[in-house]
């Protein structure tokens, strides 16, 4: 894969990096492919034993229609990326504040709003509730989201990133993740709002909140 796809090549070294690993369906690729960036001179062990493709780093035939259509969404990701952060922020904005406008006693965790946030995430703490009994109810509804990182689905303990940045347990296990994309609307925005405020409204009143 082209350097430049990744950054500009005089960059990586500036980002002090020895290995940054993607995952194309991230960018809208293929799910199934992924790109490993290795700083020169870094050393690397086998991940599984066989033939000798990727210079012998790892054994196993390329999918080439897979890595070839990850480099193609990669090159489309970095051409509109400046109008998908302001497109996903504007959803994401308004998603928040359609959220706290219908539930009470719900807090952002991470940065704000703004730069230092991913545009396309919200991680929630809804107080009185479990993230996991809120998803059963959102998912009959329509709506998609998590109580956790994508890579730990299935996994019931609360995430540990939340855990590490000082919420208590308690607390991280009444959080949801919501994230936007540029399939999404305004409209879905208050709909998904709509939505959490009614399940949130329902479990509260059962637990006599």
């Amino acid at each position: 894969m082209p350097c430049k796809l990744l950054a500009p090549c005089r960059s990586m070294s500036t980002l002090n990096i020895d290995l940054l690993s993607l995952s194309a369906h991230k960018f809208y690729g293929p799910k199934g492919v992924g790109a490993l960036y290795v700083r020169k001179g870094t050393r690397l062990e086998w991940t599984q034993e066989g033939g000798g493709q990727e210079s012998g780093r790892r054994g196993g035939t390329e999918n080439t229609p897979y890595i070839v259509g990850m480099g193609e969404a990669l090159e489309r990701a970095e051409v509109s990326r400046d109008a998908y952060v302001a497109f996903t922020t504007q959803l994401r904005d308004h998603l928040w504040h359609a959220i706290q406008e219908r539930v009470r006693d719900v807090t952002l965790n991470g940065p704000a709003t703004g730069p230092d946030r991913l545009p396309n995430n919200l991680n929630i703490t809804i107080d009185g509730v479990q993230g996991e009994t809120v998803l059963l109810s959102l998912d009959m509804m329509g709506v998609e989201a998590s109580a956790g990182s994508a890579c730990t689905t299935g996994n019931s303990e609360p995430s540990h990133v939340l855990l590490s940045m000082g919420l208590s347990e308690e607390r991280a296990r009444a959080s949801l993740r919501l994230t936007v994309g540029r399939g999404n609307s305004i409209e879905e925005m208050d709909r998904a709002a709509d939505a959490l405020a009614e399940v949130v409204s329902r479990i509260r009143t059962l637990a006599g909140r």
